[in-house]
């Protein structure tokens, strides 16, 4: 099957993003990217074909994700569905996408290696990450610059579950100890009696996922209860991210993480990235950021590559290709869709802008498990 399409002269892009709610900034995030590259540097066309976009809020919501979904591929008959945020939202989509199989999907932040392990299908390209590459990869700078034992902690749902359990297995392959593991509910606001387990733990550092609100509430938590002075705070990148950075302030000075992104990153590419995000928007780009203009440059590749939007022409035309991503190297696996990309361990370190993270090592071209896909 293939063909979505919104029009010979046009190409139609559909955002299934959340527009309210907590995760309403990351979705507003994603779709600035996107229109930084098709709107502001190609003019609103691809190929000499108009873009147009239709939006729809899907919150958090994984039945409303999957109707919406359902409705821009039949009625709407978009070329490309980009979104969402959710992991749980993104399982309710893939039936829809993979059955109807006339768009293409730019998974621009979902990051759960499930919809790649189950049933994958040749419809879906992340143009974010997948849960292994943001958590597991930092295992062995842990073991060897930080510490050879850590205790976990994380927020208790299923991508912190998943990050903790995928950093547990390679740093305990590496010949490194995990004394314990402590999750937190969503949405905690007091972390005394948790980061009294991590005190108690004995471990000479942590490994942490949590993000958004409860990742300031957590940092700031853990630095007021003196932790900081006895143990270093490693973790995921969403755990000192641009978006929590400066809520976080000096409580977070020291501590090390791993991500896809970072606007300090020094590049020519990022810094041609930087100043026009911040040219149109005002504001410093995020990774969500970066996701959305990355999905901007892969619709960009696969109608010019396809010489239209047939969908499965489309299909061809991305997989196992690069793209010029403000991240570094970045390319659609072939086997399995996900990116190929170089990862950033990143200090956080005291700034004129009071504080930033500041690169201390790239991780080349991370890959990752397939999980027994094979596309």
């Amino acid at each position: 099957m293939g063909g979505g399409g919104g029009g010979s002269d046009s190409v139609k892009l559909g955002f299934v993003l959340p527009f309210s709610g907590t995760y309403s900034f990351l979705g507003e995030s994603i779709v600035n990217g996107v229109k930084l590259r098709l709107d502001q540097q190609l003019d609103g066309e691809i190929d000499g074909r108009t873009v147009e976009y239709v939006r729809q809020d899907t919150g958090a919501d994984p039945s409303t994700g999957a109707s919406i979904t359902q409705e821009f591929l039949q009625s709407e008959n978009v070329d490309f569905i980009v979104g969402p945020v959710s992991s749980a939202v993104a399982g309710a989509m893939k039936p829809e996408i993979a059955g109807t199989g006339s768009a293409i999907w730019l998974n621009a932040n979902a990051g759960n290696y499930k919809l790649v392990q189950d049933n994958c299908t040749k419809y879906h390209f992340r143009t974010s990450f997948n849960t292994w590459q943001t958590s597991a990869p930092l295992a062995s700078f842990v073991k060897n610059n930080v510490s050879d034992n850590v205790v976990l902690s994380y927020a208790n749902y299923t991508f912190g579950q998943q990050s903790k359990n995928l950093f547990r297995e390679e740093f305990e392959s590496i010949g490194g100890t995990v004394v314990s593991e402590i999750g937190a509910p969503l949405g905690t606001s007091d972390y005394s009696s948790f980061l009294q387990e991590i005190e108690n733990s004995g471990a000479d550092a942590v490994f942490s996922f949590f993000a958004g609100s409860d990742a300031v509430n957590y940092i700031k938590q853990f630095s007021s209860f003196g932790l900081n002075e006895t143990m270093t705070q490693t973790g995921s990148g969403f755990l000192l991210s641009a978006d929590t950075l400066q809520a976080q302030g000096k409580a977070a000075l020291g501590m090390y993480s791993l991500l896809h992104y970072t606007p300090t990153k020094q590049s020519d590419r990022n810094q041609e990235f930087v100043d026009a995000y911040s040219g149109q928007f005002d504001a410093t780009p995020n990774v969500y950021a970066c996701q959305g203009y990355d999905s901007g440059l892969a619709a960009e590749m696969a109608v010019k590559e396809a010489g239209g939007t047939d969908a499965d022409t489309m299909v061809d035309s991305l997989s196992g290709k690069e793209l010029d991503s403000p991240r570094g190297y970045f390319k659609f696996r072939s086997s399995t869709h996900d990116p190929i990309m170089d990862m950033d361990i990143r200090q956080v370190v005291e700034a004129n802008e009071g504080v930033r993270n500041e690169v201390v090592e790239t991780l080349s071209k991370v890959e990752g498990p397939t999980w027994g896909c094979s596309l």
